[in-house]
C-alpha cells in the first residue's frame, strides 16, 4: 500500500474530495482540520468502509461515490483499515488474543487432544446410542457426582481411580427404562416434595420389610436386579448347558435358567401383591396426574413398582444409574479414561506454560502504564484458554489501595473513572489493538481522529511517542487527523521532519474539500522578520507579536508596551500619544531595538501614519485575498484593522451621545469591552450596528494576542468571517461620514 489514491463526493460532510497519499517516502502524513471541515466525515467514511458498508450524505440524500484506490489499482480491503476514533466509550480491543496466542504450544495442544477427542466422542455416542440422543451426556454425569465446575474427562478418571465395579449401582436396565422419563425435572420436583416423599419412604418402608421375609431374595446385598444380572451372566456363559447346579441356601437345587427366572419372578410378584403394598402405590398413584411428564412417569413404575423404593433418595438413585450406565458402556469408558491418562501430564504442562505466556501481553501493558496512568491494574482471567483454545480474553480490572484489592467487572469501570481515566482506558484498548496487528504483520492504514483530544501535555507527548515508533515500524501507513495546531506542528516535527508534502491543512471551498501543504510549522516570526521591509501585511501583523516580547522582556507598564499598545487600539482621548499621530518612523526605531535588527521599513515614507497603513492593509486583504486561504498573517492585520474602525464608531457614537470624552478618558484597559458597555448604556448611540460590534469584541482579541496557544485560533477563523465583519463595519462608517459624524 505505497500510494492510495482517493476520490469521495457527498461522504456526509464532505462535498468532494480528491488526492494522493504518498507513503513511499514516509508512513504517515497529519492533517489540521479545523472544527467542521472535514475531519469527523473522514473518519466516518473509512469507519464504514471498514464496517463493509458504504459512506453516505445524510443531510440532502445525494448520491454518493467513494474509492480508495492501492497502489496495484485494488480497491482497499475492510480489513487493511483501523480507525481510531476520537473516543468511543464502549469499545474493546477485538483482538487481545493475538497478543497471546503460541502456535507451537497450541498445535502441540491440540495433537493431544485429538485422540482424547475421538475417544471422547465414541463415548458420548455410545451412551446416546443407549439412552437416546435427547440425553446432555457431559452435565448429566457432572451432575450425578456433584462435580458441576469439574472438568468432565477429570471427573471420569476419578470415577476410574475409584474403581468403577466395586461402586454401588442401580441395577436398572436402562435398555427397557427410559432414562429421560425416570430423571425429569418435574418428576425430580415431585419426588423431594415433603408430602411425595414420605409416601415413598411409607412404600420403601413396607417393600424393605417383606424383602426381609423371602428366602431367596435379601434387602441391601442380593435384590432383583443382582439376581437377574447373575441369572444373565450365567446363562450367556452356559452354566447350565454345562450340567451345573445352584444349590440355595434353603437347600433347594436350581438346575436351569427357566428355573432361575421362575423363582425370581415367584418372590418378586409375592412382594408386589402384597395388599399393603399396593394401598401404598395407589397412594403415589393418585399425585401423578398433574402433567404429561408425571404420567409418564407413572407408567414407568407401573411396570417397574419395585424402582420405588429407590426414590427416597432420588440423587444417590441418579449417581447409581449412571454407575449402572458406566459399568454398561465399560470398553468405551475405559478406553476414553485410558487415552486421557497417558496425554494428562503432558497437557498439564502445556497449561502451566500456557499460564505463563504473556511476554507480548506485558509488553503492551508497559507500553500503556509506563506512559499513561489510570487507578487499576489489568490482566488477564482466562489466559490459558486464550493462548490454547482461542477463546475470549476475560480481562480483569483490579484497584488496590492500602493491602486492599478489589476485583471490577469492565462494565461498570466507566461509572468510576473520571473523563481523562476513561480515555486513557480507551487508549489503553487502542495499544491492545495496534500491537495485535503488529503480532498479524499486515499492511494496515490507519486513521487516527484527534487521538491526542482533551489529554493534557504529557499524556499528548506520549501518544505522540507511540505513534513515532509505529510509524518507524514502517508495517503501518498512518493518517492522523487534528484540530489542534499545537499537536499539528508537534507531529510535523518530531514525526514528520517538517516535510511539508506530508503535513497537510484543510481548505474548506464552496466546491469541496482541498489539502494544501502545510504552513506555520516552525518559527513563523524568523521569516516574517526577514519580510519587514517588503510586505506591509506583516509588518502590520508583526506588532502585537513585537508587544508580547516586550510585555515578557520588560512589563506592561514600560515605553514601548504602551506605544505598541496604542497601535492595537484608537487612541484618541487621556493620552499623550494618538493613535492616528504614530509614524511609521517611530514604528522603525521600537521594532529595530526590541527585535535587535535594522530594518529600514520607513524608507521614503517616514511621516505615514501607522493608522493609515493598518487600513490600507485591511482594504487591501479585503479586495483582494482568497476567502478560504489560511495566511496567519492576513488575518492579524486584517483584525487590527477592524477593530480599530469598530473602535472609531463607538468611540464617535459615544462623545456625539455624550457631548464629550470624558468617560472614555476613564478607559485604562481591556477598550474595546469597555467601549462596547459605554456605547450600550448610551441611549442615543445606534443600536442596530451592536450585532457587529459584538462580533468584533467576540473575534478579534484571540487574532491579535499571538501568545494565546500560539496562533490556532487565527487559522481557524473563517476569512469570509473577518471580511463580512469588515464590510458591515465599512457600510457603518459611511453612514456616519454621510450624516457628519465621522470627520
Amino acid at each position: 500500500m505505497d500510494k492510495l489514491s482517493v476520490h469521495m463526493e457527498n461522504c456526509y460532510g464532505i462535498k468532494s474530495l480528491t488526492t494522493t497519499f504518498n507513503f513511499n517516502k514516509k508512513k504517515a502524513y497529519v492533517i489540521y482540520a479545523s472544527n467542521g471541515s472535514m475531519k469527523t466525515s473522514f473518519t466516518k467514511t473509512f469507519k464504514q468502509l471498514k464496517e463493509g458498508g458504504n459512506p453516505k450524505e445524510e443531510i440532502f440524500g445525494r448520491e454518493s461515490s467513494c474509492n480508495i484506490i492501492k497502489s496495484n489499482e485494488q480497491s482497499i480491503e475492510p480489513e487493511e483499515i483501523f480507525v481510531i476514533e476520537s473516543y468511543n466509550e464502549s469499545y474493546s480491543s477485538k483482538n487481545v488474543s493475538n497478543l497471546l496466542v503460541n502456535k507451537v504450544l497450541q498445535e502441540k495442544y491440540i495433537s493431544l487432544l485429538k485422540e482424547i477427542t475421538i475417544k471422547k466422542d465414541n463415548f458420548i455416542n455410545a451412551l446416546q446410542e443407549y439412552l437416546g440422543p435427547k440425553v446432555a451426556i457431559e452435565s448429566q454425569i457432572t451432575y450425578a457426582f456433584n462435580k458441576q465446575d469439574s472438568d468432565f474427562l477429570k471427573l471420569l478418571n476419578e470415577i476410574h481411580n475409584n474403581d468403577l465395579n466395586k461402586l454401588e449401582d442401580s441395577g436398572l436396565d436402562f435398555t427397557q427404562i427410559d432414562y429421560t422419563t425416570l430423571f425429569d425435572d418435574k418428576v425430580a420436583t415431585f419426588v423431594k416434595d415433603p408430602k411425595s416423599l414420605e409416601l415413598l419412604k411409607e412404600y420403601s418402608t413396607e417393600y424393605n420389610n417383606l424383602m426381609d421375609k423371602t428366602t431367596f431374595l435379601k434387602k441391601g446385598t442380593f435384590n432383583q436386579y443382582n439376581a437377574k444380572n447373575i441369572n444373565d451372566s450365567l446363562n450367556e456363559n452356559g452354566f447350565f448347558t454345562a450340567e451345573h447346579h445352584l444349590l440355595l441356601r434353603d437347600g433347594k437345587r436350581i438346575k436351569s435358567n427357566e428355573e432361575l427366572i421362575d423363582l425370581i419372578q415367584t418372590e418378586k410378584a409375592e412382594i408386589l401383591k402384597d395388599p399393603r403394598l399396593l394401598k401404598r402405590f395407589e397412594q403415589i398413584d393418585k399425585k401423578l396426574s398433574a402433567n404429561v411428564q408425571l404420567r409418564n412417569f407413572r407408567i414407568l413404575i407401573e411396570n417397574e413398582p419395585s424402582l420405588i423404593n429407590q426414590l427416597v433418595d432420588f440423587d444417590g438413585l441418579l449417581r447409581n444409574a449412571w454407575v449402572t450406565i458406566l459399568k454398561s458402556n465399560i470398553e468405551h469408558f475405559n478406553a476414553l479414561v485410558s487415552e486421557y491418562k497417558v496425554s494428562a501430564s503432558q497437557i498439564n504442562e502445556i497449561i502451566q506454560i500456557a499460564a505463563k505466556e504473556n511476554e507480548k501481553w506485558r509488553h503492551v501493558v508497559e507500553i500503556f502504564t509506563n506512559r499513561f496512568y489510570v487507578p487499576f491494574h489489568v490482566s488477564i482471567k482466562n489466559q490459558e484458554e486464550v493462548v490454547l483454545k482461542n477463546s475470549v480474553p476475560t480481562l480483569v480490572f483490579e484497584y488496590h489501595e492500602d493491602g486492599e484489592k478489589v476485583e471490577i467487572d469492565r462494565s461498570k469501570l466507566n461509572s468510576l473513572l473520571s473523563g481523562g481515566e476513561r480515555r486513557a482506558l480507551y487508549l489503553m484498548n487502542i495499544i491492545f489493538e495496534i500491537e495485535a496487528l503488529k503480532v498479524e504483520g499486515k499492511n494496515v492504514l490507519v486513521i487516527a481522529d484527534d487521538i491526542a483530544e482533551s489529554f493534557d501535555y504529557k499524556n499528548k507527548y506520549a501518544i505522540i511517542e507511540y505513534l513515532q515508533e509505529n510509524v518507524e515500524h514502517r508495517l503501518f501507513n498512518f493518517i492522523i487527523l487534528t484540530h489542534n495546531f499545537d499537536f499539528y506542528r508537534t507531529v510535523s516535527s518530531r514525526i514528520l521532519g517538517y516535510d511539508r508534502d506530508h503535513c497537510l491543512m484543510v481548505l474548506k471551498k464552496s466546491s469541496g474539500i482541498e489539502l494544501t501543504n502545510g504552513r506555520y510549522l516552525k518559527n513563523i516570526f524568523k521569516s516574517w522578520k526577514d519580510q519587514l521591509e517588503t510586505n506591509d501585511t506583516i509588518l502590520v501583523a508583526s506588532i502585537p507579536f513585537i508587544r508580547n516580547i516586550v510585555e515578557y522582556v520588560e512589563s506592561e507598564d514600560c515605553e514601548n508596551y504602551i506605544f505598541l499598545t496604542t497601535l492595537l487600539h484608537l487612541v484618541e482621548f487621556g493620552s499623550p500619544r494618538k493613535t492616528k499621530e504614530i509614524t511609521m518612523k517611530e514604528l522603525e526605531l521600537v521594532i529595530n531595538k526590541v527585535w535587535i535588527t535594522s530594518k529600514d521599513i520607513s524608507y521614503q515614507r517616514e511621516s505615514k501614519s501607522i493608522y493609515s497603513l493598518i487600513l490600507e492593509v485591511a482594504e487591501k486583504i479585503n479586495n483582494e485575498s482568497d476567502d478560504t486561504g489560511i495566511n496567519l498573517e492576513e488575518k492579524v492585520a486584517f483584525s487590527m484593522g477592524i477593530r480599530l474602525l469598530a473602535e472609531e464608531i463607538m468611540i464617535k457614537g459615544i462623545t456625539l451621545d455624550l457631548g464629550d470624552a470624558s468617560e472614555i478618558e476613564k478607559i485604562k484597559s481591556n477598550q474595546t469591552g469597555r467601549l462596547l458597555s459605554l456605547y450600550k448604556s448610551c441611549i442615543g448611540t445606534n443600536k442596530d450596528v451592536l450585532p457587529v460590534l459584538e462580533q468584533v469584541s467576540l473575534m478579534t482579541p484571540e487574532n491579535i494576542h499571538l501568545n494565546s496557544f500560539m496562533y490556532e485560533p487565527l487559522i481557524d477563523i473563517s476569512m469570509k468571517s473577518l471580511k463580512d465583519l469588515y464590510v458591515s463595519l465599512k457600510s457603518v462608517a459611511s453612514e456616519y461620514e454621510r450624516l457628519h459624524v465621522l470627520v
